[in-house]
């Protein structure tokens, strides 16, 4: 099938671009003395989430000609948030012991939930208007400015020179590059498959592309994993989930107003919640996610999945 093999031949280039862009970015934030969990809010989670980002802006502008891309651009944001913290943090537990300071529990943690809540009640009226989508953006806007305070990264001394600095920058572009036309080609085939297998866009959105979307964070923190970077791995899918809540729907709801489905409102959006309340708790009681807590995670993600795959 055209649409199926042109998705995934997208998804595996924007998995290969990302990881080539994070490279060449990781080489810049490290010409700076910041933490592995700095990184991995900051710098990791946006970087990895740049095809949630790009996707959701291509669908957006689908919009602004007629079409209507909404459930598929809010159920990539959020199949993207469950795939991280359900597959990703899965699969990373099992590998080894996940460990963040309670304070950073506690902060972020709490900056999920509220940005979740923020989401929900913008939500209600069954749209995202401009001014709201400006109000999520401005939300991780904020958000960013906190993780620099906290950190202190703008005041800290350069740890070392940047050799070959425009061979850097050239690659982190040249990556970027790339996913954005990945993303194009995956906008293009999974809207064709949502027609073709005449299932709902939230369900593509969701099971195949918000997952698809996931595997730079999974690349990611398997990587840190195995390079006893277990705070880096953590940091990264905690900015990441802050940031799909956000900034995706927020950015396209800015270039054309979206409708929020009611079954993305009070059944997605709540289990997204709970889950991340569960991984939260993992983290403040266990004083980490081993794994037995990674299992749990990995069989509540499979049951979301598979729900999804029956409402289809």
């Amino acid at each position: 099938m055209d649409y199926l093999a042109f998705l995934l031949l997208g998804l595996a280039g924007v998995v290969w671009a990302t990881r080539w862009a994070l490279d060449n970015a990781i080489k810049i934030a490290r010409h700076y003395r910041v933490s592995d969990f700095f990184i991995g809010v900051a710098l990791l989670a946006v970087g990895s989430d740049l095809p949630e980002i790009v996707v959701s802006v291509n669908a957006a502008l689908r919009n602004l000609t007629g079409g209507d891309t909404s459930n598929f651009i809010v159920g990539n944001a959020l199949g993207s948030c469950f795939g991280q913290f359900g597959l990703v943090m899965g699969v990373a537990g099992l590998m080894g012991h996940l460990t963040m300071p309670q304070r950073y529990v506690k902060r972020h943690g709490i900056m999920l939930l509220a940005s979740m809540l923020l989401l929900f009640v913008i939500g209600l009226d069954g749209r995202v208007s401009r001014v709201e989508g400006v109000v999520l953006v401005a939300t991780f806007g904020l958000y960013v400015f906190f993780l620099f305070s906290e950190e202190g990264a703008m005041a800290k001394t350069r740890a070392r020179a940047l050799g070959d600095g425009w061979k850097i920058w050239l690659g982190l572009v040249g990556g970027l590059a790339v996913i954005v036309g990945g993303s194009e080609v995956i906008v293009r085939s999974a809207l064709g498959l949502a027609e073709h297998w005449n299932v709902d866009q939230s369900f593509v959105g969701i099971v195949i592309v918000g997952v698809g979307t996931s595997l730079p964070e999974l690349s990611i923190s398997i990587g840190a994993m195995l390079k006893s970077r277990a705070s880096m791995s953590v940091g990264n899918l905690v900015g990441s989930n802050v940031l799909d809540v956000l900034l995706p729907i927020g950015l396209a709801s800015f270039i054309a107003p979206l409708g929020f489905d009611v079954g993305l409102l009070f059944f997605d959006l709540p289990a997204l919640f709970l889950l991340t309340v569960l991984v939260m708790v993992f983290f403040l009681r266990h004083r980490g996610l081993q794994r037995g807590e990674a299992l749990v995670l990995l069989f509540a993600f499979s049951g979301y999945v598979l729900t999804k795959m029956f409402q289809a």
